[in-house]
C-alpha cells in the first residue's frame, strides 16, 4: 500500500466518473484509494460535475471532498490549503493539472485568450506550489508534480501559441521550484503527456480524421489512456521514486523520440 495514510490534493480533477471519460485527476484519484490512500481533495471549476465525483468516491467508502478552486486566485487557494490542515493536519501529494487549450495560432489568438492561458498554467502552478509546500513540510515532506505537455518540447500548429509556451514554462518552474524545497523534503518533478483520450481532447478523439492523423504519429499507434497518466503521476508522488526531483517525464508514446520512419525511394 504505497499511499497509507496519505491525502492528496489535485487541481482539475472534477472528472471522476468510471463509466465516462475521466481525466487524468479521476484516474489518479480512484488508484491513488486502490493503493491505500487516506483521503483527497479534488478541485475545479466545475462545481456540478466535481460534487458528482465527490458523491460517486464517497459511495465506495472513500473519503473524498470536493472543492471548487479557480488556480488563479491566491485567496481560493488559502482556503483550500486552510480547510486540509484543520481537517487533516497533513498534505502529501499535490497534482497540478489544471489548463486549457487553445487552438489559435500567434497571429490569431486573442489577447484575453492568451492570458487566461498564461495565468491557469503559470501563475497557477505557482500558487499551488507556494500555498501547499509548508503543509507538507509538515507533515513530513511529499511531492508535487506538475502536469505539463509533450507540446513544451516541440513547436506546433496544433498546440496553439500560448498552450506550448505555457507548458515550456513548466518544466523551468519545476526545476527551480525542485532546488528550492529539497531542504523541506519535498520532491517536484513533471510529467509531460502525449495524446491522451480525456474530457479535453476528446473532439479530436472523436474526429475520424484528426485522431487518424495524430494515431499516425505515434510509434505506439494509439491513443493514450487516463491510467497511463495516473501511473506515471503516482509513481512520482511514491517513495518509488524517493531520489527523483527536478525530472521530466515524457508519457507520449514515442512521438517526441524522433520522427515517424518516411518511405526510402531505395528499399523499392
Amino acid at each position: 500500500m504505497r499511499f497509507k495514510d496519505k491525502v492528496i490534493l489535485l487541481t482539475g480533477s472534477a472528472a471522476c466518473d468510471k463509466n465516462k471519460i475521466m481525466g487524468f485527476g479521476g484516474a489518479t484519484v480512484w488508484r491513488f484509494f486502490e493503493e491505500g490512500g487516506r483521503a483527497a481533495i479534488i478541485t475545479d471549476v466545475q462545481e456540478e460535475l466535481g460534487k458528482e465525483s465527490e458523491s460517486l468516491l464517497r459511495s465506495h467508502g472513500h473519503d473524498a471532498t470536493y472543492m471548487n478552486l479557480d488556480v488563479t486566485k491566491n485567496e481560493d487557494w488559502q482556503k483550500v490549503i486552510s480547510h486540509i490542515d484543520n481537517k487533516y493536519s497533513r498534505l502529501d501529494i499535490l497534482v497540478n493539472i489544471a489548463g486549457i487549450l487553445d487552438p489559435k495560432s500567434i497571429m490569431d489568438i486573442d489577447i484575453k485568450l492568451w492570458e487566461k492561458t498564461m495565468q491557469i498554467s503559470t501563475l497557477g502552478i505557482f500558487l499551488g506550489v507556494r500555498n501547499s509546500a509548508n503543509l507538507i513540510e509538515k507533515s513530513g515532506g511529499g511531492s508535487i508534480v506538475n502536469i505539463s505537455s509533450m507540446g513544451a518540447l516541440q513547436g506546433s500548429n496544433a498546440y496553439g501559441s500560448a498552450y506550448g509556451f505555457s507548458r515550456g514554462g513548466m518544466i523551468n518552474f519545476t526545476k527551480s521550484a525542485a532546488m528550492q524545497l529539497a531542504d523541506k523534503n519535498i520532491r517536484v518533478n513533471v510529467v509531460m503527456p502525449g495524446w491522451v483520450h480525456t474530457p479535453f481532447t476528446d473532439y479530436l478523439y472523436n474526429d475520424e480524421i484528426q485522431s487518424e492523423h495524430r494515431v499516425s504519429q505515434v510509434p505506439l499507434k494509439r491513443w493514450g489512456k487516463p491510467s497511463d497518466i495516473a501511473a506515471a503521476i503516482l509513481f512520482l508522488s511514491s517513495d518509488d521514486a524517493s531520489y527523483m526531483t527536478g525530472s521530466q517525464m515524457l508519457v507520449d508514446g514515442g512521438v517526441t523520440a524522433g520522427r515517424m520512419r518516411i518511405a526510402n525511394p531505395l528499399d523499392r
